[in-house]
């Protein structure tokens, strides 16, 4: 399959990007082909993260003085990174600047297995059900838009990264999927299970408030 570089989505925050996108130069062979692409970048960035995030846990976080005008963050940790961090039995209050570069990745490869539009989550669903996936991708852009209107209006938090979102693949999502050229071709069970367990691994990837100001 011939597909571009990694168009990168930039985004001024401290991370700079929201992940990055890559466009199909070419037809689609069959829905196992699109499915090996989508989930390639996804999973072995998710096991990349987990292992950062162990590595950083087992270092000492350095100490922190901030300037009396600096800005600090508190970000919000998901139930993987949760997890990680009770297996290796970490216990402290800082990040190391590794394991921070594990949530980084945890929370890109979030954004980036949304099952909507040309996002690799959208190339993987599009596989998995067909032209089914059109409908659970034209659904995601008002499932975030009411997630950050939660977070915003009920948790009084910053939900605008999901509104974002919202409105970025409600125009992404509008353009739809190019249908691989053998659509008929349903994929095997071990595809259909790695799909699952990848879109497990990255809900849990998910946080309602990813990251706040500490005033």
């Amino acid at each position: 399959m011939k597909t571009s570089l990694p168009y990168f989505i930039p985004f001024p925050t401290f991370i700079g990007t929201m992940g990055a996108v890559i466009r199909y130069r070419g037809p689609i062979p069959n829905r196992k082909a699109l499915f090996d692409v989508g989930i390639a970048g996804p999973l072995v960035g998710l096991l990349v993260s987990v292992a950062v995030t162990i590595i950083g846990l087992n270092l000492d976080a350095p100490a922190v003085n901030p300037l009396s005008d600096s800005l600090m963050f508190e970000v919000g940790l998901p139930p993987l990174f949760v997890m990680i961090q009770k297996l290796v039995g970490f216990t402290g209050s800082n990040l190391h600047p590794v394991a921070f570069a594990g949530w980084v990745g945890m929370f890109v490869t979030l954004l980036n297995l949304l099952p909507s539009g040309q996002l690799d989550g959208g190339h993987v669903l599009r596989a998995m059900l067909g032209k089914k996936a059109d409908r659970i991708s034209s659904m995601m852009p008002r499932i975030l838009f009411l997630i950050g209107f939660y977070v915003v209006y009920w948790l009084n938090g910053d939900g605008f990264i999901w509104i974002f979102w919202a409105l970025f693949l409600w125009a992404f999502a509008a353009v739809g999927h190019p249908s691989p050229l053998h659509d008929k071709i349903e994929l095997d069970r071990k595809r259909i299970f790695i799909g699952i367990f990848t879109f497990i691994l990255g809900l849990l990837c998910f946080t309602l408030i990813p990251f706040k100001p500490i005033t």
